[in-house]
């Protein structure tokens, strides 16, 4: 069996087609029409990703989110926003965009869709292999440090697409200075990131 998928979607029938184009390409799905269904099914099921929709009524995306990461069992679950709204840059200083893997528009082709879920849970268990070889050659503190700085490293450059993608003529502008500060926290986290890999070689080479 494949990754298993939540899908949140308050459009039954939008929730439906993306459950086909994931299904066919091997994907476990489970869907949820609500903030607060999707809670009650992470009870209990356990996924490998959420595909979130933002307007949703009572309870929406953005507030979801923030009740997944503030949950000790779920909070390392990757989350994708799946949206009609396009991303802008009062987004960015608004919403806590820092806690998703990817901001995905609709309409979108399949090809795009699987794309960016392969891109998702790829890095997702590259970054936990890494761990697993840092924690056993340098120490559990390193190790976290190394997943946790990686994670971040992966949704600033996500981030980064998404905004100019997403950003019209007039707000190429107005996002250069967004876009800079991200890229000044991807080189930092990189530095760090390189450093811990690093212990993690010479550490090896020293058996």
């Amino acid at each position: 069996m494949g990754k298993k998928i939540l899908i949140v979607d308050d459009e039954y029938e939008v929730a439906e087609i993306v459950k086909k184009m994931l299904e066919s390409e091997g994907y476990e799905v489970i869907k949820a029409h609500s903030g607060e269904e999707c809670l009650e099914t992470l009870k209990k099921e356990k996924v490998d990703l959420i595909l979130l929709d933002i307007l949703m009524p009572g309870m929406d995306g953005w507030e979801t989110l923030e009740k997944i990461k503030s949950n000790e069992k779920w909070k390392d679950i990757p989350v994708s926003m799946l949206t009609a709204l396009p991303l802008t840059p009062e987004d960015t200083k608004g919403k806590p965009i820092n806690l998703i893997e990817n901001y995905i528009v609709k309409p979108f082709s399949k090809k795009t869709l699987v794309r960016k879920i392969e891109d998702i849970l790829e890095r997702e268990e590259e970054i936990e292999r890494m761990y697993e070889k840092i924690k056993k050659e340098v120490g559990e503190e390193e190790a976290e440090e190394y997943k946790k700085l990686s994670m971040a490293v992966n949704r600033h450059r996500r981030l980064i697409a998404v905004i100019v993608d997403s950003a019209v003529s007039e707000l190429k502008e107005s996002i250069k200075n967004v876009i800079l500060s991200q890229k000044r926290m991807i080189e930092i986290m990189n530095k760090r990131i390189k450093e811990i890999e690093q212990m993690a070689k010479e550490s090896l080479s020293k058996k």
